[in-house]
């Protein structure tokens, strides 16, 4: 059967091919977009961000310049609300937005506008650089091998022309140690994502920064081997119009195609914590202070401000919670 594909390379083709989901149009917002993430739902995410980047900033020593790299841009929504919100470091900061498709690049930096210290890239600039290099839900829309555990050992799921079906056959030597390695005991019928775009991604990041951290939100599990204990249904996942779907072979370009992140399949070194333990450190309650007070002296008798009060206690809300978004994992490497 000609032109089979291995799982990744037909992942790559549905997202970033001329007729992939993301050159197509798809895009992520809260309201009528394909899908939400933290940016998207307002500003507190950012404002998180950017008391990050001012304490690092610090921690760092104030170099000038600091570069700020932003990996999955997209529209530029991070980057508009982060130097809408940085205080200390905005003199310092020079902030580079990394998106692979050409139109959402230059829909970002029309947005922002030329008066803001930002470039676009389409993949991460060299280094050595003194700065941060940071990313929200990226790591789970890099391609990723498949593999499936048989009697006879792992094999790779391949996929069929037009990605009609899938088509089994055995996993070279070396994706099937790095699978027993990461999954040992995987029952028969067992499948897991061999994700090395995503740890190349993070060495190539780590290797860029003189000094510096790197921090990456998304959502995902400790380790491979409790991907390999849950239905694939479970963790692969396609969305479009804010509805989830079932098959990714079906339709490819129409969806987005996405994956629990095997955090033990990245560079070692990495403090792990809840997205919720995260903002919680970052400031969000003291952020919301007064909102919370606003609402709970007005919501009897409510006006604009006590509306705008509840929108953002709903926002900080949707941020943290432990059944959703808060319970998303925050990766931070250190460097020097």
């Amino acid at each position: 059967m000609p032109d089979i594909r291995r799982f990744d390379e037909f992942m790559d083709e549905a997202l970033y091919g001329a007729s992939g989901f993301y050159v197509r149009g798809g895009r992520p917002a809260a309201q009528g977009g394909d899908f939400a993430t933290s940016p998207e739902l307002g500003t507190l995410f950012a404002q998180s961000i950017a008391g990050y980047l001012d304490r690092t900033w610090d921690d760092l020593g104030r170099p000038s310049p600091l570069v700020v790299v932003e990996g999955g841009a997209g529209r530029g929504t991070l980057c508009r609300d982060v130097l809408a919100h940085v205080e200390e470091c905005s003199d310092a900061l020079q902030y580079v937005m990394v998106e692979r498709v050409a139109r959402q690049r230059a829909e970002a930096l029309e947005a922002i506008g030329e008066s803001q210290p930002v470039r676009a890239a389409p993949d991460l600039p060299d280094g050595p650089f003194v700065g941060v290099v940071l990313a929200n839900e990226l790591l789970d829309n890099l391609p990723f091998r498949l593999l499936e555990r048989s009697e006879a050992g792992w094999q790779e799921i391949h996929v069929a022309p037009e990605g009609s079906a899938e088509v089994l056959r055995e996993a070279p030597a070396d994706a099937a140690a790095m699978a027993e390695t990461l999954a040992p005991g995987a029952a028969p019928g067992a499948r897991v994502p061999l994700q090395l775009k995503a740890a190349v991604w993070v060495r190539r990041a780590l290797r860029s920064l003189e000094r510096g951290r790197l921090l990456m939100f998304d959502y995902g599990v400790r380790r491979t081997t409790e991907l390999a204990q849950r239905p694939q249904s479970e963790w692969l996942r396609t969305y479009r119009s804010q509805r989830r779907g079932q098959n990714p072979l079906h339709a490819p370009g129409t969806a987005d195609i996405t994956c629990d992140v095997a955090f033990d399949q990245l560079p070692p070194g990495a403090t792990l914590s809840t997205q919720v333990d995260w903002l919680i450190g970052a400031g969000i309650e003291s952020m919301t202070a007064k909102a919370r007070a606003r609402w709970q002296r007005s919501r009897s008798n409510p006006t604009a401000d006590t509306f705008a009060a509840r929108t953002l206690l709903d926002e900080a809300a949707a941020l943290t919670d432990p059944g959703g978004m808060g319970a998303f994992w925050a990766a931070e490497w250190r460097v020097g």
